[in-house]
């Protein structure tokens, strides 16, 4: 019981969980950020049209509807990307809650009662705070669960992501903020070419020749966006793996077991 109690008052545990919240909270941003971003890019490049009159016949070339299904999903991960910011601010505020001093003084507080009960049993056994040592333990220990659940699970949270999804969450990240760089440069090209005057004959062959010329290369970047389009789409569903992971399943797996382990002690006679 001393030693709950001191560690109730001591901040250490509350630092350590700080830091990890602080980090895993930076990454769900910058996260955010990227996909945004992807996002923009995507909607700039449905935007792209290439305006041709081969051999004086009028083609329009867009990508748009190629790329609706990616940008889709695109914005479905920035979705997910703000459910797992807005579920870190809850864990914040209860990681803050469980901080506050006050808290620390109730563990304290019922950690002494309850050595004083102890000690008035042992003396009195009939005493009214004697008889109430069992409630008072039990008060105890569900006090001293809400002091520690979310910075001990924000603390298991990340251990796991070292562990098993740090190098998927880099590699993923890489490639979505490299396919965003790489989509921008291709399309920031000029595509729409003017119609012009009246010319001859050679020149017209020669416009004929450019437009085709034009069309291909549209037709290659086009290509090329949606390879790198498929690879940020695949690596996007790497990372909304990992964040659901860290900000809804192994939260809510956490405070599942903390429950068990509740029902244990106060249902499998641990408890005297």
């Amino acid at each position: 019981m001393l030693l709950a109690v001191i560690l109730s008052s001591l901040t250490s545990v509350d630092r350590v969980a700080e830091a990890d919240h602080k980090a895993l909270f930076q990454r769900a941003l910058i996260t955010f950020a990227l996909a945004r971003t992807l996002n923009g890019v995507i909607s700039v490049v449905q935007g792209t049209e290439l305006a041709l009159q081969p051999a004086g016949v009028g083609v329009t070339l867009t990508p748009g509807e190629i790329l609706d299904p990616v940008n889709d999903l695109v914005e479905r991960f920035s979705w997910i990307m703000l459910g797992a910011t807005l579920s870190l601010g809850i864990q914040q505020v209860f990681l803050d809650v469980g901080q506050w001093w006050g808290f620390r003084v109730v563990v304290a507080v019922l950690g002494l009662l309850w050595f004083w009960a102890r000690m008035s049993k042992a003396t009195r056994p009939h005493s009214l705070l004697g008889n109430c040592e069992q409630t008072l333990l039990r008060v105890f220990i569900i006090v001293f669960f809400l002091r520690f659940a979310v910075p001990v699970a924000l603390i298991a949270n990340e251990a796991l992501y070292g562990l098993f999804l740090e190098t998927r969450y880099q590699q993923s990240a890489q490639v979505i903020e490299t396919a965003g760089t790489q989509i921008e440069k291709v399309s920031a090209r000029p595509l729409i070419e003017e119609p012009g005057e009246e010319v001859g004959l050679i020149e017209k062959l020669e416009r004929a020749l450019d437009s085709t010329r034009q069309m291909l290369d549209f037709r290659r970047r086009v290509e090329y966006i949606k390879q790198r389009a498929a690879e940020a789409v695949e690596h996007m569903i790497q990372l909304s793996v990992v964040f659901i992971l860290q900000t809804a399943i192994l939260p809510i797996a956490f405070l599942w077991l903390f429950l068990q382990l509740l029902k244990q002690l106060f249902r499998g006679g641990w408890l005297p």
